[in-house]
Formats: structure tokens, sequence, C-alpha cells
């Protein structure tokens, strides 16, 4: 195993966030699931005439809970990324580290792999969750797994940029601070764009429709929404958002190596 990646992860299960954090993560999914779950059940079998089926349940527990994920992660992931390298500016051990045996590219993939890891671990402790729906019906292990797949390239392409964004500052807060302005304006600025891009063009045809969702390829919750799309229907939105996703990714760490060069060389 690279040593970094061992040695991240050594010091961040021993923090208090590494118990802290998937108890408030539990906690919060946990709401979500019992307040979907009253809406759906206690509200439509006030107002809906027909009898609701399990399988209504449990799509909207389902929903409810992947998109709520997904939220948390990307809130969670500057907080774990942005960080990784500015702490060791903030204790001076980064010239010991760039002098090191380790290469460059060892360097960024410990802290990336790091912090991964310890989302991936909340992934995983979601399953319990996600379970309840699927013991329900509705939706079955596909999709869980394309909702797993796309949550993973999203908050792996977020990981690389509160890497980059740590390797620029010298200071945690402000790489924590662009991290998450750069979260909020795939979310936000690329829903409003595509908001008012509908605004001027009423009656949205087909070709209007493809430019449309150009404005909304690199929206994570856009990604997220078309990887419940028919395994026929995939190509070429879904792919077209991922690539999106894997681009920043790799081009945001190897602008990070080129930071973590000019770093060594001035050590």
């Amino acid at each position: 195993m690279n040593p970094m990646i061992w040695k991240e992860l050594q010091q961040r299960m021993r923090e208090r966030r590494a118990w802290l954090l998937p108890t408030i993560y539990l906690l919060v999914l946990g709401a979500i699931v019992t307040f979907v779950y009253y809406t759906t059940v206690v509200e439509e079998s006030r107002y809906s005439q027909h009898e609701l089926r399990g399988a209504e349940i449990g799509v909207a527990i389902f929903f409810g809970t992947v998109y709520t994920q997904l939220g948390l992660l990307l809130l969670i992931a500057p907080a774990l990324s942005a960080g990784s390298i500015t702490i060791e500016k903030e204790q001076r051990t980064l010239s010991g580290l760039l002098t090191s045996l380790l290469t460059l590219l060892e360097i960024w993939w410990g802290k990336f792999v790091a912090s991964l890891l310890l989302m991936v671990l909340l992934l995983v402790v979601s399953l319990p969750v996600l379970s309840l729906g699927l013991a329900m019906g509705g939706f079955g292990v596909r999709e869980m797994t394309m909702a797993a797949i796309t949550t993973l390239i999203i908050v792996a392409s977020m990981n690389a940029v509160g890497l980059y964004c740590s390797s620029l500052f010298q200071r945690s807060i402000y790489a924590t601070t662009i991290s998450y302005a750069i979260t909020i304006a795939l979310v936000v600025i690329t829903a409003v764009a595509a908001a008012m891009w509908q605004a001027s063009h009423r009656g949205l045809g087909q070709d209007e429709f493809a430019h449309f969702k150009v404005w909304l390829y690199p929206n994570p919750f856009f990604f997220l929404t078309l990887a419940f799309a028919p395994q026929s229907k995939l190509f070429p939105d879904w792919y077209i958002s991922a690539g999106i996703f894997v681009l920043i990714g790799v081009s945001v760490g190897v602008l990070t190596l080129l930071q973590l060069r000019r770093a060594g060389e001035k050590v």
C-alpha cells in the first residue's frame, strides 16, 4: 500500500470526526427517510383515493435517500479534502514530504484516496437505509448500483477540486471556502443558467431541449437524475455528464501536481 494512504488514514481515523461524521450522516438520512415515509403514507392516504402500494413508498424512500446522500457528500467533500495539503503547510511539514522518497504522484494519490475512502465509508453505511426501500420494491439493484457509481464519480471529482484548492492556498480556511464556492457554482449557477435559458426559449423543441441540457451536464444532481434512465437511454447524456466530471477531476489533478512541483522547487 502507498505509505501516504496508510499515514493519512491513521491520522484521520484518530480524529473525532471519524466517528462523529458517520453518526450525524446517518441521523440526517434517518430523519429524511422518516419524513418521506410520513409524507408519502400519511398525506397520500389522506388525500388520495387509491390504496398506497409498497412500491410507491420504496421509490419515495430511495429517491429521498440518494438525493439527500449526494447533498450531504457535496457538503462533506470540501471539508475532507481542502485541508489535506494546507495542513502540511501550516505545520511546516510539506517541505519534508516533498523531499522524501515519495513521488509527487504518490503524495497526491495518497491524499486523494484517503479522503475518498472516508466518503466511500459514508456510502457504505447508508446501505441499510437504502435496503429498507429495496425491501418495499419499486426499484432494484441496478438503480442502486447506478446511483452509487454516479455519486462516487461526483465526490471523486469534488475531492480532486478540494485538493487543488488546498495546493493553491496557505490556509485551510481559504482553500475550503473556494472549494465550497466551486461546488455551489456547479449546483446553483448551472441550474439558474438552465432556467434562464428555458425562460428565454419557451416551447422547447428537440433541438432547443438539447441546448437546454448542455447547461445542466455539469450539475451533480442532474447527473444523478440521468443515472435512473433506462439502460438503453443512458447514452449519450449520462456518458457526457460522466465525461465532464472525470475531465474536471483529471484536470485539477494535473494542476495540483504542477503546484506541488513548484513548491518542491522552492524547497
